[in-house]
């Protein structure tokens, strides 16, 4: 352990500033210790006391169509002020057979796209056809149509091509990871990307999956682990305390081979949180995560202000 966590230890405060992080109240802290490590569908219930509306001056635009299929939809959020900005794109999780960047009546994921925007960035969640109806690689191929469309709309919105970041949660993460490892989805979207962030996902696939399909050959063909060893994109990623076993697994599975091969990237566990807290917590009084990410989205992209 010590052989891949000291150099991490180091490049991370090389590269992240420490920032003070406030936590989960007690209450909501206290009820995801009793969910323990499971997806459990309550903790949306539980961190949506701590979402406040939208601000009034938010620019949304919803469900833009990248495609012609009902889910090759995407949402854009900006203040409508200011031009250059660095560009968030989230892809949600859903275990890639559900899912969706937003529900009317629920935070989930504006919350994602309000801190964005709040922090001097264009926000952009998207939705991507699901299996078993659809099987790799549609929704790869969404992944990179989605990020195509915002590059090549870019400036409307405020937004500079150039410095686009990917964030993907869960099944989503997997998404970005494959997205990120191997060319023809990179090259499909347009141009490279600034960064990467991948939060609590599968890097590397071994068994039958709804998605990937479960021929062992192409599974490790599809599987993201060579190609983000090779990659010159700058890659985040964090896992929560309490994630299942198989999130826990790969995440800590990720670093440690990113690390042996010489490009640990910048790795956290959230402590106190589980599968979703991790991204539901966005945009509240709990800004773990939020002060984890926006150093390094600062980094890559020049990123200084929300005033920019």
């Amino acid at each position: 352990m010590k052989r891949f966590v000291l150099p991490l230890i180091a490049a991370a405060a090389v590269a992240l500033p420490f920032a003070a992080m406030a936590e989960l109240p007690p209450d909501v802290a206290a009820e995801i210790v009793k969910m323990g490590h499971v997806n459990d569908p309550r903790t949306s219930k539980v961190l949506a006391p701590l979402h406040k509306p939208l601000p009034a001056d938010l620019k949304i635009m919803r469900d833009l169509e990248f495609g012609k299929d009902p889910l090759q939809k995407l949402d854009v959020f900006t203040s409508g002020t200011g031009t250059g900005k660095p560009i968030l794109i989230y892809v949600h999780g859903g275990g890639f057979t559900r899912g969706d960047k937003h529900r009317p009546g629920e935070f989930m994921y504006d919350n994602v796209m309000a801190w964005a925007v709040q922090n001097g960035m264009v926000g952009a969640q998207i939705n991507y056809r699901l299996a078993p109806k659809n099987v790799y690689p549609d929704a790869n191929d969404d992944v990179a149509a989605g990020v195509k469309y915002v590059r090549d709309h870019a400036r409307e919105y405020g937004g500079d091509p150039n410095k686009i970041v990917v964030w993907g949660h869960s099944a989503g993460a997997s998404l970005v990871g494959i997205f990120v490892s191997h060319p023809e989805f990179l090259q499909a979207s347009g141009g490279t990307l600034a960064a990467a962030i991948m939060t609590s996902g599968g890097y590397e696939f071994k068994n039958k999956h709804v998605y990937l399909g479960d021929d062992p050959a192409k599974l490790a063909e599809r599987s993201s682990v060579e190609g983000l060893k090779t990659t010159n994109i700058p890659l985040l990623f964090t896992r929560a305390e309490y994630d299942p076993p198989g999130q826990t697994q790969q995440g800590d599975m990720i670093n440690k081979v990113l690390c042996d091969a010489g490009k640990c990237p910048a790795f956290r566990v959230m402590n106190g949180h589980n599968h979703m807290s991790q991204v539901f917590s966005i945009n509240t009084s709990a800004t773990e995560m939020g002060d984890f990410l926006l150093p390094f989205i600062r980094q890559h992209t020049g990123l200084q202000s929300a005033s920019n």
